[in-house]
């Protein structure tokens, strides 16, 4: 008799643990977002979103998250059109070599060193507005300010030339949304900004340049996107050789690694030269290849 109270006792506890766990469920379905009718593609691409932080050469909105670290080299080669004799650019290269630290959610640090003109730089990336999944179409905005120093000889002739002509300073507002083409996703940014160089080359040029730097990105699948880059100066006013700085991509995304393969006419890798530097022409095929490697803890 005790033992068959026992198993009643053992069954009514078990059916009351069932029935709160199922009450739980029903309450936690109530508030729950339903996504029975969500595509795969979707629920990708909210795992996907904004993940690219950097697109070619320029920024993304993407900010780490708090404590999050990110390695990254970039490297360009010489000109394709210097033929067999430059082993068609692999004779040269450009790197840059960057490290980026999440403050928290919203704050992104960075620093780097490229060989061009022996430039050092550190930038702050401020995440306004952020996705948070619940609305996969939403918009992204981040500031980013970014500020560069030459290290290199003073070759201009300028008596006396002070530390404050080796500071170069990049502004940028990025925007940047999610589309669905088809079964596959599309992110546009588009960045409005602002390039002040302490010392130009003549004093024909501007020291305050605007701009506005377009990027989009394309999903293959989870692991490939293609990318693409373009930057539309609107103050004439500077080197005679500047052209607007364009290129294209294809990322490659590991579990720990993101390989982006590129191909542009700009040879700089920070924002203030290679937005208003002296880049390739299309025409004459002045293209050149490169890479960058990510790493991300």
């Amino acid at each position: 008799m005790r033992r068959i109270i026992n198993y009643i006792v053992l069954l009514i506890g078990f059916s009351t643990n069932i029935f709160s766990q199922t009450d739980s469920i029903v309450k936690y379905e109530a508030v729950a977002p339903k996504e029975d009718n969500i595509t795969h593609d979707i629920l990708i691409l909210r795992r996907t979103i904004h993940t690219s932080f950097r697109i070619i050469n320029g920024h993304g909105t993407l900010t780490l998250d708090k404590k999050q670290l990110e390695f990254c080299i970039q490297h360009r080669f010489g000109l394709l059109s210097s033929g067999y004799q430059g082993a068609w650019g692999l004779d040269q290269s450009n790197i840059r070599i960057g490290l980026d630290y999440g403050l928290n959610h919203n704050i992104t640090l960075g620093a780097g060193r490229s060989g061009m003109g022996k430039t050092s730089n550190a930038y702050i990336k401020w995440g306004i507005v952020k996705p948070d999944g619940s609305n996969q179409y939403k918009a992204a905005v981040t500031w980013l300010s970014d500020m560069a120093y030459l290290f290199e000889k003073n070759t201009t002739g300028l008596n006396p030339y002070y530390n404050t002509h080796r500071m170069s300073y990049t502004h940028q507002l990025l925007i940047s949304r999610n589309f669905v083409l088809g079964r596959h996703m599309f992110t546009l940014q588009m960045a409005p900004t602002l390039v002040h160089r302490n010392l130009v080359e003549t004093t024909a040029d501007a020291n305050d340049v605007p701009l506005l730097v377009g990027n989009a990105r394309y999903r293959i699948n989870d692991r490939i996107h293609v990318t693409g880059e373009f930057v539309q100066v609107f103050n004439k006013r500077i080197s005679q050789n500047n052209k607007p700085a364009a290129g294209v991509g294809l990322e490659f995304w590991t579990a720990g690694h993101v390989f982006q393969l590129t191909c542009s006419n700009a040879n700089a890798l920070n924002e203030f030269r290679y937005m208003t530097g002296d880049n390739g022409s299309f025409r004459k095929g002045d293209l050149r290849l490169g890479f960058n490697i990510v790493r991300r803890w």
